[in-house]
């Protein structure tokens, strides 16, 4: 396991710009997500091909315009984030969706574009990344590889549809809810440790799987090059041991994986947390957008 020690890069206040959202929204069932927000999700990864001349259909975050751009080239280096709610978004009490990912590909591109270049969405064709992103909320790692094959809400479908280029690098931070089903169905008893053993067995396993249907995915040339990096599970006052447990098996697990914490602590009153101390703020978002952005760089210079 590559684990790469945390810091933070200085960033100018961030400009909402256009891109493809593909981050599910809250839903009530959570295993029945709102089809026509996976619908658009699809026919976002299936216009991102990389084809040169190509005209791109791309709709803001706010889904209340479109707009067509032409493009020479796209960014040959892209990046998709995998997720539960801290992947989409979510935040306490607004149904507003405030995504790492975008935060993450401007920081990184605003780190590799020569100085003379400016990073907007009118210089798609010049930015030498690009970020796509599918949150979903509420679910386990558990619930992401039963549906993994899914065209709407699967990891498999979206490894597959990105070509030419493929894919260069898929972050996947997902546990926090795999935590809360285990610490409410953990029975106490003498034998808590050997539950908590079983417990952290049982929720990362779930984890590795997502990993390794990534690392066993072949590119464009037919070879398994797409890199992965695991983000620890932020702790929390009420299963911190179990967090700790859990970020350290995945550290001890993973193989061809880079691993990183999560940037910051759960710290009540923290402003980067919401008020549910389970979700981040807007300022948490873009904080792990940045935090992240220097790992994902050191990937990105190995990638040839």
């Amino acid at each position: 396991v590559t684990k790469i020690q945390n810091h933070y890069l200085t960033m100018t206040p961030f400009v909402p710009i256009t891109v493809l959202l593909l981050a599910a929204r809250p839903s009530s069932s959570l295993l029945q997500p709102s089809k026509s927000t996976f619908n658009h999700c699809a026919t976002a990864l299936s216009s991102t091909t990389g084809r040169i001349n190509t005209t791109l259909t791309m709709r803001s975050v706010n889904n209340q315009a479109t707009t067509k751009i032409s493009t020479k080239l796209l960014p040959t280096k892209r990046i998709f984030c995998y997720g539960d709610s801290l992947t989409a978004g979510t935040t306490y009490p607004s149904d507003e969706l405030f995504p790492y990912g975008r935060h993450l590909e401007k920081e990184l591109n605003q780190c590799m574009l020569p100085p003379a270049v400016p990073y907007s969405s009118a210089s798609m064709s010049e930015s030498p990344v690009m970020v796509r992103w599918r949150g979903l909320p509420g679910w386990t790692a558990s619930a992401m590889m039963d549906y993994v094959n899914d065209s709407s809400t699967g990891l498999q479908p979206v490894l597959d549809g990105i070509r030419n280029p493929s894919l260069s690098l898929v972050i996947i931070l997902v546990g926090t809810n795999d935590i809360g089903s285990l610490t409410s169905s953990m029975v106490r008893s003498s034998s808590d440790a050997e539950n908590a053993e079983d417990a952290t067995t049982s929720a990362v396993d779930p984890i590795l799987r997502l990993h390794r249907t990534c690392l066993d995915c072949k590119g464009d040339d037919g070879t398994k090059n797409i890199h992965t990096l695991a983000v620890g599970i932020p702790g929390s006052a009420n299963a911190s041991k179990l967090c700790t447990n859990m970020n350290q098996a995945l550290q001890d697990s993973l193989d061809r994986v880079s691993y990183v914490d999560f940037p910051f602590s759960n710290e009540r009153g923290d402003s980067k947390w919401s008020g549910d101390g389970l979700h981040l703020s807007e300022e948490g978002y873009e904080n792990l957008g940045r935090g992240l952005a220097p790992c994902a760089k050191q990937i990105l210079d190995r990638i040839i």
